[in-house]
């Protein structure tokens, strides 16, 4: 891990570049800290176990138990039986939590914002799925700031994607895709 400076102004905040297992790491610290919301958009994930410290959904309810509201923005369920029915009962589960679940299957970008209060801010903003691979196998890189601006910059971005047409909340998309989520989660 390697810490870069953009220019030679001592005003310029400071961006740490994470890569491989620093990611998981970093993510971590973010997502055991007390936290007002947090922001999280990736087109993958899986309830892999975090670090020994349980599934990243454990995490994520432990943080909703303490008030912290989530937003996910991630692609719809897709591929074979097994892959769509665990990443549907996944985002069932999230939203009954009180996950604010939504579908952009357009979706490619991987942003995690974590908001601890007025004056703290984080970001980490990278290549890299919440996916049990791109956490421990896969070559990622990130970069991760505390800098207000960068997470306000980021933080518009999010907000443009969630006003994007073709952004949906889990629920319209479970009225939406009735027939097919019966399909693909009926036991053989």
């Amino acid at each position: 891990m390697r810490t870069m400076r953009a220019g030679s102004s001592a005003a310029v905040p400071r961006v740490r570049v994470v890569t491989g297992n620093a990611i998981l790491t970093t993510l971590y610290q973010q997502l055991r800290r007390p936290l007002q919301h947090i922001f999280i958009v990736t087109p993958f994930l899986q309830d892999y176990e975090f670090v020994g410290r349980g599934p990243l959904s454990q995490m994520l309810e432990r943080q909703l138990v303490d008030g912290t509201s989530i937003t996910l923005m991630t692609t719809a369920p897709g591929g074979r039986k097994g892959e769509f029915t665990r990443k549907y009962t996944l985002m069932e589960r999230l939203e009954a939590k009180g996950v604010d679940v939504l579908f952009n299957d357009r979706l490619h970008a991987k942003i995690y914002l974590f908001d601890e209060s007025d004056v703290t801010k984080a970001c980490l903003l990278g290549s890299a799925n919440l996916t049990n691979s791109a956490m421990n196998k896969l070559l990622e890189v990130a970069m991760f700031t505390h800098n207000r601006t960068i997470f306000k910059d980021v933080l518009t971005v999010f907000y443009g994607f969630r006003n994007e047409a073709d952004t949906i909340q889990f629920s319209q998309w479970k009225q939406k895709e009735a027939a097919k989520i019966k399909d693909m989660t009926e036991a053989t």
